[in-house]
């Protein structure tokens, strides 16, 4: 009876099923091209239609079944709920910040987002590491702008100096830019506020405007997100505070609670 009943239940559309798998309309094409995800084809021109039973069994199925390269089925469904666009992760070092930013990569990437990452420390050979680990190129998925790895003296130092409008105006651009090739998602993982840390007078200020910068930014553009990294070890208790206030979210030991954005006077 209840497989009666959703078989005569009403079909989804492609544009649909991505809102429902929360990915993109490019991700599920090729989901249903290689045979992970099931669809049928309707009229003349075969346009995808979909179940929606069979969408909920997608999301339950066993990684081993559905693996996208990257990740697991699993963190798929954990990425039905999508994340804060401005997220301010509060970290204890940098084996912890990249045990989070690697799940978020490959999120990113399953999801058929643009991931822009800024090399800081160790992070490109990390990332390089990771890549291979899942079985992926790093050259092709650079080739393809699915992925940009880009150093800090090319984003935030661009005029030889933390500034944070320039900062802003860089990574509106590679927005844009990521648009315009297609993407309807762009993920920045941005270096973590020691990284920044020039020496200059007025720094920490510097990266106030900066942070509140990126909230205004990413108003403009819905679909982008930035993570920011505070490794606790690393920055001052002034930075630390700034990042609750400056952030509507927060992340603190793998627990997500609300930044003081708008709450507090700044």
């Amino acid at each position: 009876m209840n497989s009666r009943k959703n078989e005569n239940a009403p079909l989804l559309t492609i544009a649909e099923a991505a809102t429902f798998l929360n990915v993109s309309k490019a991700t599920i094409r090729r989901w249903t091209n290689d045979g992970r995800l099931h669809c049928l084809r309707i009229g003349t021109r075969r346009q995808r239609r979909f179940h929606k039973h069979e969408l909920v069994a997608f999301l339950g199925e066993d990684s081993s079944q559905h693996s996208d390269g990257p990740g697991t089925m699993s963190e798929t469904v954990a990425a039905v709920s999508a994340p804060p666009a401005h997220r301010c992760l509060v970290i204890k070092d940098r084996d912890e910040e990249w045990r989070v930013l690697a799940l978020a990569i490959l999120s990113g990437l399953r999801e058929g987002a643009q991931v822009l990452m800024i090399e800081v420390a160790d992070r490109k050979d990390r990332l390089e590491r990771l890549l291979k680990s899942k079985g992926l190129s790093k050259r092709k998925l650079l080739a393809s702008h699915a992925l940009r790895s880009v150093s800090v003296e090319d984003s935030y130092f661009l005029s030889g100096e933390f500034r944070w409008d320039r900062a802003i105006a860089f990574f509106e651009s590679a927005i844009l830019e990521a648009k315009a090739r297609g993407f309807e998602k762009v993920m920045i993982i941005g270096a973590d506020s020691g990284a920044l840390d020039s020496g200059m007078q007025g720094y920490a200020d510097e990266v106030k405007e900066y942070e509140l910068g990126i909230d205004e930014m990413l108003a403009r553009h819905p679909n982008a997100s930035a993570l920011c990294p505070y490794i606790a070890s690393e920055i001052s208790a002034q930075l630390m505070a700034q990042g609750f206030l400056t952030h509507p979210h927060m992340q603190i030991n793998g627990t997500s609670v609300p930044g003081l954005l708008g709450q507090v006077a700044i």
